[in-house]
């Protein structure tokens, strides 16, 4: 079996409004849609997008890529049975991969782990690995934005409520800390019990500020505060004993192959993990199984990416073991006025739903969405 087909396409989709990531003003999502062909005609895609404002990659670095993973992977001799998740372009393949981005080995090894569970379904449909419900269900984090126009706060919790999610992102640090922490006590307590808190600082916090709203809030479900405090002053964020997370900060404190959590900080209790962030999704497996062992959860985010990486994320979580009942942030089609790939991922009652199609073979591709094929 070879991979016969390596097609690439340059796609960008309008968001729904612009989006303010990292000081850059975003009004479309860019990237690439790969497309990979076996020799029996089986077709899977995989997205390579950094984002702009958060990705220190560019897209223009990874059309670079290009041409090198077209000359490695056509004929590349393909071999499903050899699937290991934590294995470099997942075992199934044998070839050299380290002069390519890590969004670049992301989406080669998300469309090869398409490939193998269209093999698997038709080969081995029963098999303990690939037995998954269809549509596939993730749970996912709702977000509440605190707003300064208050007025809205009980339509925004209704709508939270409606959702049926069962963990609420929160944005802090924007408004004043005493009209936040108002709103954030009105949404718990309209919430109800049984609800999971996680609050995000973007490093807009000081010190000070952040030890306030732990006083404030500290009789609340709160699951972890993500990046609370500016850089230079993280090493203070463990004064306040609430558990930490860390999205941004991963980049400079993980090794992209082989992470390693032993020394981070006893505070951090949890991991974002976002396309990129790693080489790939191998090593986003060996991160799972580092984190294992040392008690801290893995919380799996997107980058306002499409359906295709949504339903790559949501396999991933059920093949590397994260436990079912975590709630990943992928509630992102919403900023998106289109999908790459029909049909898409919806959220209902809480979760994700995967289609069968994106998951075993059959999506369409949303002509709408391309510019161009990259020749």
């Amino acid at each position: 079996m070879k991979i016969i087909r390596t097609d690439i396409y340059r796609f960008s989709i309008p968001m729904t409004a612009p989006v303010n990531v990292g000081g850059r003003v975003l009004h479309d999502r860019e990237g690439l849609l790969l497309a990979l062909t076996d020799g029996e005609g089986r077709c899977a895609y995989g997205e390579i997008a950094p984002l702009p404002g958060f990705d220190s990659v560019t897209l223009e670095r990874c059309l670079r890529d290009i041409p090198p993973v077209r000359r490695t992977l056509n004929d590349a001799p393909l071999d499903y049975e050899r699937f290991q998740i934590a294995d470099p372009l997942l075992g199934v393949i044998d070839v050299p991969v380290s002069s390519w981005s890590a969004h670049t080995l992301f989406g080669v090894e998300s469309a090869l782990m398409g490939l193998y569970l269209q093999c698997g379904r038709k080969r081995r449909p029963a098999s303990g690995g690939l037995l998954m419900e269809e549509p596939l269900r993730i749970p996912v984090n709702a977000l509440f934005i605190p707003e300064a126009a208050a007025g809205r706060l009980d339509m925004q919790i209704r709508k939270l409520k409606d959702s049926g999610a069962a963990t609420v992102k929160i944005k802090i640090g924007r408004l004043p800390a005493e009209e936040e922490i108002r709103q954030i006590r009105r949404l718990a307590g309209g919430m109800g019990p049984g609800i999971a808190l996680r609050l995000d600082g973007n490093r807009n916090l000081t010190p000070a500020v952040y030890r306030n709203y732990f006083e404030a809030l500290r009789e609340l479900p709160v699951e972890y505060v993500e990046e609370p405090l500016p850089e230079e002053e993280m090493g203070r964020a463990g004064d306040v004993p609430w558990p930490l997370a860390l999205d941004e900060s991963l980049g400079r404190v993980l090794d992209q192959e082989e992470p390693r959590l032993s020394g981070l900080a006893p505070a951090v209790r949890a991991i974002i993990l976002k396309p990129g962030r790693l080489m790939g999704l191998h090593a986003f497996a060996r991160l799972v199984r580092e984190a294992e062992k040392t008690g801290i959860r893995t919380i799996l985010s997107s980058a306002f990416n499409t359906g295709v990486t949504l339903a790559v994320l949501g396999v991933f979580a059920s093949l590397a073991g994260l436990r079912s009942e975590t709630a990943h942030g992928l509630d992102t089609l919403r900023y998106l006025s289109a999908d790459i790939l029909l049909p898409s991922p919806e959220i209902s009652r809480g979760k994700l739903e995967i289609p069968g199609r994106l998951l075993f073979g059959g999506a369409s591709m949303n002509e709408n969405c391309i510019r161009e094929k990259v020749r």
